[in-house]
């Protein structure tokens, strides 16, 4: 192609060209602009990854040993329902009906019970906070209205979620944060991440 076969290309597909490479630059400042709004201290499903300033968890069973940690990418086996699956909690065992101690100053919104997840108390510490304590057993000591204190016993662990059955007595531990399921490892004392 020469010199002049270039020109004529470009004269007769100017329009052509012109609006491809507008296109181009739109879908370019369409994705800087999503990749901007989307936070710097967020990554997939929102998840907050900036370890808290002020709220401070303490563990919420004593002497407890973490048997399936937070994952919310990672699929971690759940041999009850023999299935891989995201597992967007802390699963804590302790010793046979140890107690479970709330993380954190709150107030308890709800007392439940889902056949999965076992009995479940809910405490609300802020607007943005809460956390989740299920598969705790059928004595729980608080009810929906309690005021609690950090370190206040709310039930003991147990078997009855049955989901996790085959994990033995434990308390899954789920931090919601703005309704978001967050990694509870971000909150707790002494953790290792």
């Amino acid at each position: 192609m020469d010199n002049t076969e270039v020109k004529y290309f470009f004269h007769r597909h100017k329009r052509l060209l012109i609006t491809l490479v507008s296109i181009v630059l739109a879908i370019a400042l369409i994705c800087i602009v999503a990749v901007k709004s989307a936070g710097t201290d967020r990554v997939e499903d929102n998840v907050q990854t900036t370890t808290p300033d002020v709220v401070q968890f303490t563990m919420p069973v004593k002497d407890g040993v973490v048997i399936k940690d937070y994952s919310n990418t990672a699929l971690k086996y759940n041999s009850t329902l023999k299935q891989w699956e995201a597992h967007k909690a802390v699963d804590i065992k302790g010793a046979d009906d140890a107690d479970v101690y709330a993380c954190y100053d709150g107030e308890v919104v709800s007392v439940t019970n889902d056949y999965l997840k076992g009995n479940i108390v809910t405490i609300k510490h802020s607007d943005s906070l809460q956390t989740v304590y299920a598969s705790l057993a059928d004595d729980i000591s608080v009810k929906v209205g309690d005021k609690v204190k950090k370190g206040d016993v709310i039930g003991k662990v147990s078997t009855s979620a049955k989901g996790e059955l085959n994990d033995g007595a434990h308390l899954h531990l789920e931090v919601l944060l703005n309704g978001v399921k967050t990694d509870p490892n971000l909150y707790l004392e002494n953790s290792n991440k």
